[in-house]
C-alpha cells in the first residue's frame, strides 16, 4: 500500500472532521431540543423542570459537546498554524510530524476524554437496563479503568517524543494497543447486553409501549455500537499496518463516538415525542366523553387503585406504571 504523507492525511482529516462535526452538531442540538421541550411538556408548561438537567446522560451530552467541538477548533488552529503561522507556511510537513507540540498533545487528550465519557455513559446504560445489576457491569467496568489508565498514557508518551520520532514507536504503541482494547470490549459487551436484555424483556408479539417494534430499539443500540466499532477498527487496522492514515482515523474517530452517542439520544427522544402525541390524542378524546357525560346525571364513581409502580429512565424521568382497580 502506498504510504500517503503526513501532509495529505492532515488536510483530508480537516475536510472530513468538519463535515462529521456538523453532523454531531446537529444531533446534539436535536437531542438537547428535545430534552428540554419533553422536560417543559411534562411540568404542563407551567414551570420548566429542571431534573432532566441533573442525569448522568444530560451532563454526558454536554461533556462530550465541548470535547468534539474543542477537538474541531483545534485541528482548524493545525490547520492555521501548518500553513500561516509556522515558519510563514513554508514548513508544514515539519510542523504536523512533530506530535510533542501543545496543541497536538492536548487535540489527543480529547479525544481520549471523548472516548472515556462516551464509555462510561453506555456502561451506565446497560447498569440501568439491567435493574442496576452491579454483577453484570463488572467486566465493561474494569476496561473502562483500563482506558482510564491506558488513554493518559498515551497524551503522556506523545508529549515526551522528539521531533524525529513517530507515532509507530513501541513505547506509544503499547499504549495504544491497550486503549483499542479497552474501548473495543467495553462497546462490544455493552452492546450486545443491553440488545439481549431489552429481547427477553420483550411482551408477547414484540411489541413495545405505544405499539413500536421492540425490534426497532435493538436495531438502534446495534447500528450505533456498529458505526464506533467499525471505525475503531479501521484505525488499528492502520495503525497496526503504520500508516499515515491512522491520522485521519483516530482525530475522526472522536465526532464518530459523539455522533454513535447522540444517535441513541435522538432516536429515542423521537420516540418520546410518538408516544407524547399519542398520549395528547388520548387526553383529547377523554376530555370529549367527560364533556358529554356531564349533561347527564352520574352515580358517584370510586376509583381503588392497588399499587402504583414508579421508574426512572436513564435521563431521571418519572415512569409511572399503575395496577388499578376501577369500579362504579
Amino acid at each position: 500500500m502506498t504510504q500517503p504523507s503526513i501532509v495529505s492525511v492532515n488536510l483530508v482529516t480537516v475536510a472530513l472532521e468538519s463535515m462529521l462535526y456538523g453532523v454531531f452538531l446537529t444531533l446534539s442540538l436535536v437531542s438537547f431540543y428535545i430534552l428540554i421541550s419533553r422536560a417543559s411538556s411534562q411540568s404542563g408548561h407551567t414551570r420548566l423542570s429542571w431534573s432532566p438537567f441533573f442525569s448522568p446522560v444530560m451532563f454526558g451530552s454536554v461533556a462530550i459537546t465541548l470535547t468534539v467541538t474543542a477537538h474541531w477548533i483545534l485541528t482548524v488552529v493545525r490547520l492555521f498554524d501548518a500553513f500561516v503561522h509556522f515558519d510563514k507556511g513554508q514548513a508544514a510537513l515539519l510542523y504536523y510530524a512533530d506530535l510533542a507540540l501543545t496543541t497536538e498533545v492536548v487535540k489527543t487528550a480529547f479525544v481520549v476524554a471523548t472516548l472515556i465519557i462516551s464509555d462510561i455513559l453506555l456502561v451506565y446504560r446497560l447498569w440501568i437496563v439491567w435493574g442496576r445489576n452491579y454483577f453484570i457491569v463488572a467486566i465493561p467496568t474494569l476496561t473502562v479503568v483500563g482506558l482510564l489508565i491506558a488513554g493518559p498514557g498515551v497524551v503522556y508518551q506523545l508529549s515526551r517524543l522528539d521531533a524525529s520520532s513517530s507515532v509507530f514507536v513501541s513505547n506509544v504503541q503499547r499504549w495504544i494497543s491497550a486503549d483499542y482494547s479497552c474501548t473495543f470490549v467495553t462497546n462490544v459487551y455493552s452492546t450486545f447486553g443491553i440488545a439481549w436484555k431489552v429481547w427477553r424483556a420483550r411482551p408477547p408479539g414484540g411489541k413495545s409501549y405505544g405499539g413500536g417494534n421492540i425490534q426497532r430499539v435493538i436495531a438502534m443500540m446495534i447500528e450505533s455500537a456498529a458505526l464506533y466499532t467499525s471505525w475503531a477498527i479501521f484505525f488499528f487496522a492502520a495503525y497496526q499496518a503504520d500508516n499515515n492514515i491512522q491520522y485521519t482515523a483516530i482525530d475522526t474517530l472522536c465526532p464518530i463516538a459523539g455522533i454513535a452517542f447522540t444517535m441513541i439520544n435522538v432516536r429515542v427522544g423521537l420516540g418520546w415525542a410518538q408516544r407524547a402525541h399519542s398520549s395528547s390524542q388520548i387526553s383529547s378524546g377523554i376530555a370529549s366523553r367527560r364533556y358529554a357525560e356531564q349533561s347527564f346525571a352520574m352515580r358517584p364513581v370510586a376509583v381503588d387503585i392497588t399499587q402504583v409502580v414508579h421508574k426512572e429512565d436513564d435521563l431521571g424521568q418519572p415512569i409511572n406504571t399503575r395496577d388499578g382497580d376501577y369500579k362504579v
